[in-house]
């Protein structure tokens, strides 16, 4: 019985340290830092806009950094529309294209 306790122990101290750390990865800052949930969109954008390194992303990030981030994404939600209907209006596209393309082979 008590092997299975420290087992569980173990494995829930991984799971801890995986999502809790004091060393941002945005920042390089010795502060409290946890995994924040953006989407994948959100961090390509953030990635692209310069605003965080590709080693920060699904990283730990500290509160500065998230709220940081988070207000980035408020202020250039504009952009992200855009960027997003470009990106599902070149992919209808690009889908007619390879249809006509088949058909014309036939």
């Amino acid at each position: 019985m008590k092997t299975t306790v420290s087992k569980s122990k173990v494995a829930s101290n991984l799971v801890f340290s995986t999502h809790f750390t004091h060393q941002c990865a945005s920042c390089d800052g010795n502060a409290k830092s946890v995994r924040r949930e953006f989407s994948d969109q959100a961090w390509a954008a953030l990635v692209a806009w310069s605003e965080v390194s590709q080693k920060a992303v699904d990283a730990p990030l500290c509160n500065d950094c998230y709220f940081n981030f988070r207000d980035v994404l408020i202020e250039r939600a504009d952009e992200m529309r855009l960027m997003s209907a470009n990106v599902a209006s070149n992919a209808k596209v690009g889908s007619s294209r390879s249809t006509t393309s088949k058909v014309a082979r036939a």
